[in-house]
C-alpha cells in the first residue's frame, strides 16, 4: 500500500440506492481526497432495490459485499472493516453527503495526533444547521433528571475541553477560526473516523447490538485502550438525518430500547439493569394514563405517534423485552 493511501471508507447500506448514489458521487467529487484514499467498500444489507447493481455499474472500482439478509450495522461495519487497508477507516452511513475538504481535516488531525482513536465531524443538515454529532452515555440519571440539569452538572467533565461557542484555531489552520476538536463521551455514527490500531485494540463493533449504540459501546472500548475520543466541530458532514429510519419510526424506537437495555447490561450490574428498567416503565406508563385520563392531549400528531409508540413499549416489556420487536426481520415459521 502507497505511503500515502492511508484512508479507507466503509458505508453501510439497505434500499437507499439513491442517496447512496449521491453519497458515492460527493466522494468521488471531493478531489481532496484523492492522493490518500486507498480503498472504498460498500456492504449491502440485504437491500432489493438494486443497491448493489447500482454500484457495480456506476463505480465499478468499489468493492460491494453483499449480504442475503440485514446483519445490522456492527456485524456489517466489522465485515466491512476487515475487507479494507486503509491505517484511518472512515464509517458512513448511506444517508450522507461530503462536502471538499472536510474529511481531509479530520484525516490530517489524526494523522498528526496519536492518540487520537476515534473522531467524528460535525453533522450538519443540507441548509448548514449544525446537528447533534456527539452523545452521553446512556445511564439512569437522564431518566431521572433533566437534560438541561445535567448538562450544567457535567459540563466541565473533560479538563482543557473548549467552552461551547468559543472559536479556537485548529493546530496547522491557515487562520481562520473555528471551534477546536473536543472530547466527547460518545460520537454520532453517521460518520466517525477509526484509527485502525485503535480498532482492533478494542476488538471492533459489539455484534450483539443490531443497530444503534454500537457507536457508543466502541468509543468506550476505544478510550479503555488507551486512545482519546473526539468531535471535530471544525470538519463538517451533510447528514440527512432520519432518511433510513424515519419510514419505520416506531419499529425504530423499540430498536433504540432494545439496544440501550444491552447497553446497560454489559456496563452495568443486575440491580442496576433492573432499577433502569423500572424507571423506564414507569416513565412510559405514567404518559399512557395521563394520554388516557386527558385524551386531548392526543389532538397533535406527534402525541398521538408517541402514544402508539408507548404502548408497544409497555407490550414489549409484557413480553419479555425481545430482541425481534424493532428492525431486524422475524425469521419465518
Amino acid at each position: 500500500m502507497n505511503s500515502e493511501k492511508t484512508l479507507s471508507i466503509v458505508i453501510i447500506a439497505k434500499d437507499t440506492k439513491d442517496l447512496l448514489k449521491d453519497l458515492l458521487d460527493s466522494i468521488r467529487e471531493d478531489g481532496s481526497l484523492e492522493p490518500f484514499l486507498n480503498d472504498i467498500v460498500v456492504v449491502d444489507n440485504g437491500s432489493k432495490d438494486g443497491t448493489d447493481a447500482m454500484v457495480r455499474q456506476d463505480f465499478p472500482a468499489i468493492k460491494v459485499l453483499h449480504n442475503e439478509e440485514n446483519k445490522g450495522f456492527a456485524a456489517s461495519a466489522n465485515a466491512g472493516f476487515r475487507s479494507v487497508a486503509g491505517d484511518f477507516v472512515l464509517f458512513l452511513n448511506s444517508d450522507t453527503l461530503l462536502m471538499e475538504g472536510e474529511v481531509l481535516k479530520m484525516l490530517q488531525y489524526m494523522r498528526e495526533t496519536s492518540d487520537v482513536g476515534i473522531c467524528g465531524p460535525q453533522l450538519i443538515y443540507p441548509d448548514m444547521r449544525p446537528q447533534r454529532s456527539s452523545a452521553a452515555i446512556p445511564s439512569i440519571l437522564p431518566e431521572i433528571v433533566p437534560a438541561a440539569i445535567l448538562e450544567v452538572i457535567f459540563s466541565r467533565k473533560y479538563p482543557g475541553k473548549p467552552k461551547a461557542g468559543k472559536d479556537t484555531p485548529l493546530p496547522g489552520g491557515r487562520g481562520e477560526a473555528v471551534m477546536a476538536p473536543r472530547e466527547v463521551d460518545s460520537l454520532i455514527g453517521a460518520a466517525i473516523m477509526v484509527r485502525r490500531s485503535a480498532m482492533e485494540k478494542a476488538g471492533g463493533f459489539d455484534e450483539r447490538f443490531f443497530f444503534f449504540l454500537e457507536e457508543t459501546d466502541l468509543c468506550m472500548k476505544i478510550r479503555n485502550a488507551g486512545f482519546r475520543v473526539l468531535c471535530m466541530p471544525g470538519a463538517k458532514v451533510v447528514h440527512l438525518q432520519g432518511k433510513t429510519v424515519r419510514k419505520n419510526w416506531v419499529k425504530g424506537r423499540m430498536e433504540y430500547n432494545i439496544s440501550m437495555y444491552k447497553f446497560i447490561g454489559k456496563h452495568h450490574s443486575r440491580a442496576y439493569y433492573r432499577c433502569f428498567q423500572s424507571v423506564r416503565v414507569l416513565k412510559v406508563a405514567a404518559f399512557l394514563v395521563l394520554a388516557t385520563v386527558l385524551p386531548f392531549l392526543l389532538l397533535g400528531s406527534r402525541t398521538r405517534r408517541t402514544y402508539t409508540y408507548y404502548r408497544s413499549l409497555i407490550k414489549w416489556h409484557w413480553d419479555g423485552c425481545p430482541d425481534d420487536a424493532g428492525l431486524r426481520v422475524r425469521p419465518p415459521g
